[in-house]
């Protein structure tokens, strides 16, 4: 290209000036208009408008402009970088961000001073913020932007001078002015990141396009939610206080568009109207959008029954972390009303909830064990068999609490965990050795029980703890196979009972923690040494033991004597502050002195 003269008038682009806006000032100062202009400079306007590379070349060597000026009049312009998305103040944006049929402005900015009847057209300068959508306010005039003109036609739209002669006479005498208000924090940050001030907060890490997108998405939704009146600039400042501060604000916004009317979670798309459907399809494959993708679908999978291989937000969910009533109900193909009394029963769910199957929510990963356990259940026959032991024999057991069903609702016809059997079976079948042919003297602890007068507990128990020898029919499965001497059950006719069986029978799993009572005196306790092991171990007295209950409790306890769940004892010892018992800092686990937590207790059923 030919070196172009500069032409004798020419003026300098003013603060945030667009490119259409400077060659209409420059048309102005020739004293001409645009079309004329363009074609006084040897171009066309319509290269302009098209944004033509070789013609801004020719403007801006006719208008002396440096590269620095021409680079910032095209910075506030928008340059197009394919066929939607264009770069403007350093950032990408979609071309519907920056271009559109209504132009708008402040029109404080262009009347300035003047009062003049034709309009200052060399002075009247456009300002590229105007063209951000996202942008509603001039933080300099306090003033909303006004639509100015709305024109289809690019080459009519652009042409800014003969648009601002056809309003200059409402804007001189101020029919365009709005009543001034106070700029948001959305909009300051807004035009500080356009100028180039920086980004004190959260969102500076992402792009503006998105950031402010989500701003008013979030925004809109939370209008929604809480009854307000729908409004983009209001909606862009009140999403802007929670996206600014942050993942745990923007999580906090998040619960509130996912909390019902009644308080439970709203577990349907539309909890998240708009913003979950630009998210999930128009901006799917938009990276800039990634962060705020992945805070919504954390969210969202903490909220919604989603099965692993589902897709949420453009990826499948690895496993299911939330299950409704409904969907637990579905994957274990158990009719909704008697799942739900079984999660109630097992303290998921709290007494008298009354909640739809599809708004019942409980955690997955917590309760998976439980829920396998409950689809695998058996029914009586089945236990009796998978132990082998006959009708009677199982009736004892469960009289006497050796094996006790996890479920005691009358309408389960499956509530025995095969498991709990087979634990009680290795336990007696691991000390015993066979039983030699020919041996008398021997019964099944059933038949032994009976003959002797001891409950069948108090042999299973002292062949648990080793006080007794039982041996193995080889030919007979099961329970039924194993036996007992007689002559040795007469040494269990002592009422004594070990510590250590004690403490399991109400509840606790740690020995040595409840021994830790036993050796500081707080628990009365005998210490004698095994036949079997000769080893010491501390027995119990009927007499102690019912010192202990009438001092102390244990979860187990209360809910043998009042039918609680642990979870609600728990939950009803938290609201009341009731603790353990910590004598001189002892930890014994799972021990309440019952003068303090009983009351607690006596109260919550009073009130329910």
């Amino acid at each position: 290209m030919p070196l172009l003269k500069k032409l004798p008038l020419t003026v300098a682009p003013r603060e945030r000036e667009t490119l259409p806006s400077f060659f209409s000032r420059m048309a102005a100062l020739q004293g001409t208009e645009v079309f004329g202009f363009a074609m006084d400079i040897g171009i066309n306007f319509k290269r302009i408008v098209d944004r033509d590379p070789e013609a801004i070349a020719t403007f801006a060597a006719r208008a002396g402009l440096t590269d620095d000026q021409l680079a910032e009049l095209l910075s506030w312009t928008g340059e197009r970088i394919g066929d939607v998305r264009m770069r403007y103040r350093g950032e990408v944006m979609v071309s519907r961000a920056l271009r559109n049929p209504i132009i708008r402005g402040c029109p404080i900015c262009l009347r300035g001073d003047s009062k003049d009847e034709r309009p200052p057209l060399r002075k009247m300068v456009m300002q590229g913020s105007w063209l951000c959508r996202g942008v509603h306010v001039c933080v300099e005039h306090k003033h909303m932007l006004v639509s100015l003109w709305q024109e289809t036609t690019p080459i009519v739209r652009e042409d800014i001078g003969a648009r601002l002669t056809v309003i200059w006479p409402d804007l001189r005498d101020g029919r365009l002015d709005q009543p001034l208000i106070e700029p948001t924090p959305y909009d300051r940050w807004l035009d500080g990141r356009l100028s180039g001030r920086g980004d004190q907060t959260w969102l500076a890490g992402q792009s503006l396009f998105a950031a402010m997108t989500f701003c008013g998405l979030l925004g809109a939704e939370l209008q929604r939610a809480q009854g307000l009146a729908e409004d983009d600039w209001s909606a862009r400042a009140l999403g802007f206080r929670y996206a600014s501060a942050g993942p745990i604000a923007i999580e906090d916004a998040f619960t509130i568009l996912s909390t019902a009317d009644d308080g439970d979670p709203d577990v349907s798309r539309r909890a998240f109207g708009a913003l979950f459907d630009k998210l999930e399809y128009i901006y799917r494959d938009d990276p800039d959008f990634d962060t705020f993708r992945a805070l919504l679908r954390a969210h969202v999978i903490r909220m919604w029954p989603l099965a692993a291989g589902e897709p949420l937000l453009g990826q499948p969910l690895e496993e299911r972390q939330v299950h409704s009533l409904l969907s637990a109900s579905q994957e274990m193909k158990i009719v909704p009303g008697l799942l739900d009394a079984l999660l109630t029963e097992a303290g998921v769910f709290a007494e008298g909830d009354q909640r739809l199957p599809s708004r019942k929510i409980f955690d997955a990963r917590i309760h998976a064990d439980l829920l396998d356990e409950i689809a695998t259940r058996v029914g009586p026959k089945a236990m009796r068999d998978g132990i082998g032991a006959t009708l009677t024999e199982f009736r004892a057991l469960v009289a006497e609490g050796v094996l006790v069903p996890r479920s005691k609702l009358e309408t389960v016809k499956n509530p025995w965990h095969l498991p709990d059997g087979l634990a009680l079976l290795q336990d007696l079948e691991h000390p015993a050795t066979p039983l030699p042919a020919g041996a008398s003297g021997w019964e099944t602890i059933h038949l032994a029980s009976k003959q002797v007068g001891l409950p069948v507990a108090r042999i299973i128990a002292a062949i648990r703890e080793g006080r007794l020898q039982p041996k193995k029919r080889p030919e007979v499965f099961g329970y039924h196979g194993i036996v007992v001497e007689l002559a040795a059950l007469e040494g269990l006719q002592e009422p004594l009972t070990a510590a250590a069986a004690f403490a399991r029978s109400i509840g606790l799993r740690d020995y040595a923690a409840f021994t830790v009572l036993i050796e500081a005196g707080r628990v009365p306790a005998t210490q004698v040494k095994s036949v079997k092991t000769a080893r010491l171990q501390w027995m119990m007295s009927d007499t102690e033991i019912t010192a202990f209950r009438q001092r102390f409790v244990t979860p187990t306890m209360i809910t043998e004597e009042t039918g609680l769940h642990r979870n609600t004892i728990f939950a009803v010892f938290s609201a009341a502050s009731v603790t353990p018992f910590r004598p001189d800092g002892l930890d014994a686990g799972p021990i309440y002195l019952r003068n303090e937590s009983m009351p607690a207790i006596t109260d919550y059923l009073a009130k329910r």
